[in-house]
């Protein structure tokens, strides 16, 4: 199973993930969150894991941006896959330069997701009307049973590192996304939890 940290800002942040194994690093390009990072903060993050002998694959958070922007912004940080996690349309999934990761809002039922067959990726989280990811809340899992794997899915929303055993064993995605379940405060990671939550993923 895949690991992504998201929401990452410090370069201390993201080399202690990819010395703990992570597999994915976040980077969030979308201006309203609290974890938003400038282009200038994104190529500092990604500078400081060249070389690392396990460096995660970066990912950079998009929300309804044109395709023309993300991937100007591939080319100047250096993104390995991007995440779009907006209304965007499957066409312009198509126009990414590099893979994508289609972000999906879940609500009282799961999204139609057949019409984004360009996404390499999908990324179920929790819908909030307010914002578009970042909500530190969980959906129900339940609702992913009925859902036809057709392809490989990250699990976002609320995870803790309490909750992976759980997450693992009840949904078995092929990743997890987490945020807010290893920070101090919005983009700063708590390395106590960082190193907690691998620690619980090598057990299981």
């Amino acid at each position: 199973m895949k690991i992504k940290i998201c929401g990452i800002t410090r370069e201390e942040d993201a080399m202690l993930c990819a010395d703990e194994g992570a597999d994915f690093i976040g980077l969030i390009f979308a201006e309203r969150s609290k974890r938003a990072v400038t282009v200038e903060r994104a190529r500092a993050i990604a500078g400081s894991l060249q070389g690392h002998r396990s460096r995660p694959k970066i990912v950079g958070v998009f929300v309804d941006e044109t395709p023309r922007a993300v991937n100007e912004m591939v080319d100047a940080v250096g993104l390995d896959l991007v995440q779009l996690h907006g209304d965007e349309s499957d066409a312009e999934c198509a126009a990414m330069s590099v893979p994508v990761i289609k972000g999906m809002r879940v609500g009282q039922s799961l999204p139609e997701t057949t019409g984004h067959r360009s996404a390499s990726w999908l990324l179920f989280d929790t819908l909030d009307s307010r914002q578009s990811g970042g909500t530190g809340r969980r959906f129900d899992w339940s609702l992913l049973e009925s859902w036809r794997r057709d392809r490989p899915f990250f699990l976002s929303g609320g995870l803790t590192t309490e909750d992976i055993a759980r997450a693992m064993s009840q949904v078995r995605p092929d990743g997890i996304d987490i945020a807010s379940g290893v920070e101090s405060s919005p983009g700063i990671k708590d390395h106590d939890k960082v190193r907690r939550l691998f620690e619980r993923l090598r057990r299981s």
